[in-house]
């Protein structure tokens, strides 16, 4: 009877034995779970990152923007990225519609966001910045051949016009204005052939001389009947030439290095011994002067080109505004 009663006590206990090495098997195996999930959900966010970067290099942002947004539990490494691709966005959506004063504030939060080293990123950000110093070069040119070109200063016009036309156009912006000067050319090719038209048989040596892109008398003086003429029967002639030849005479009074020294203690002084001036055009009452400064990858947001206008009588300085080209 005692042996009979033992065993279903050893029954109880190999029971008890089997259900602890079951229960001991299952949380073995839930700890591979949580492990294999863990390294499933590493190994999605770099492909996921991965591809973004690929997008990223093909310019495709929007894209990369979708891919990223598709994470469910995002790291840091993806929402920072993702942030950088929503400052990135909104800077080249405003220099695709060529809203300088709007992308300028985008392109300072774009320039100073530092969530992220992702190398695609960097460089995509490099890129735009680059294609937004150049589209505001080629604005600041694009404005002064069409306000020269308002008042006849054909001379100056062009001028701008062959700088403009010598930017790289690495923006669809940069395009679309070298394309509109195109009209600008015709305008004063049509300006030069009606004065040929009028100045007699003589004509064509104005308008030889008129192509030289710093030539302002040529241009004013094209209304003279004889290239032989002298200068008093030039200054008989009207009062545009009258206004070349006050032009010429200031240009023999002050040298070069005379109105870029009076300019430059006018203006206050406040360049740099790296700064560059060049006098693209000259009027009786003023001198226009571009200052080109060294450009430096710490600033990328700094103009390279600042346009000045000095005027000599008064001492006056103003400065191009490179987003609506306006002198103040």
């Amino acid at each position: 009877m005692k042996q009979a009663q033992r065993l279903p006590l050893g029954l109880i206990v190999i029971m008890l034995m089997s259900v602890m090495a079951l229960s001991g098997c299952a949380k073995f195996t839930g700890g591979s779970v949580d492990s294999n999930s863990a390294s499933t959900t590493t190994s999605s966010t770099a492909t996921v990152l991965t591809k973004a970067d690929q997008q990223i290099s093909h310019s495709k942002i929007a894209a990369a923007r979708e891919t990223l947004a598709a994470v469910k539990n995002p790291n840091a490494s993806v929402q920072n990225l993702a942030t950088g691709l929503k400052h990135y966005q909104e800077a080249a959506e405003a220099l695709n519609n060529n809203q300088l004063s709007l992308a300028k504030p985008y392109f300072n939060t774009l320039e100073n966001y530092q969530g992220t080293t992702d190398a695609s990123f960097v460089k995509a950000r490099s890129t735009l910045q680059h294609q937004y110093q150049q589209v505001k070069l080629a604005n600041s040119y694009y404005n002064t051949a069409r306000d020269d070109l308002s008042v006849h200063e054909l001379s100056a016009a062009k001028t701008s016009i062959d700088k403009l036309d010598q930017i790289d156009p690495v923006h669809p912006v940069i395009k679309q204005l070298q394309k509109k000067t195109l009209a600008m050319k015709q305008a004063i090719m049509n300006y030069e052939a009606s004065q040929s038209t009028s100045s007699g048989s003589d004509s064509s040596t104005v308008v030889a001389s008129a192509t030289s892109s710093h030539d302002e008398v040529a241009v004013t003086s094209s209304t003279s009947t004889s290239s032989h003429s002298t200068s008093s029967e030039s200054s008989a002639s009207g009062t545009e030439t009258s206004s070349a030849t006050s032009s010429t005479s200031s240009s023999h009074a002050m040298t070069t290095q005379d109105v870029l020294d009076a300019f430059q203690t006018a203006a206050g002084g406040h360049f740099t011994k790296t700064d560059q001036f060049n006098i693209i055009k000259q009027t009786k009452d003023y001198y226009q002067i571009d200052v080109l400064h060294d450009s430096d990858p710490a600033e990328t947001d700094t103009n390279l080109t600042d346009v000045y206008r000095y005027y000599p009588n008064s001492g006056k300085v103003t400065k191009q505004n490179t987003v609506n080209g306006e002198f103040k």
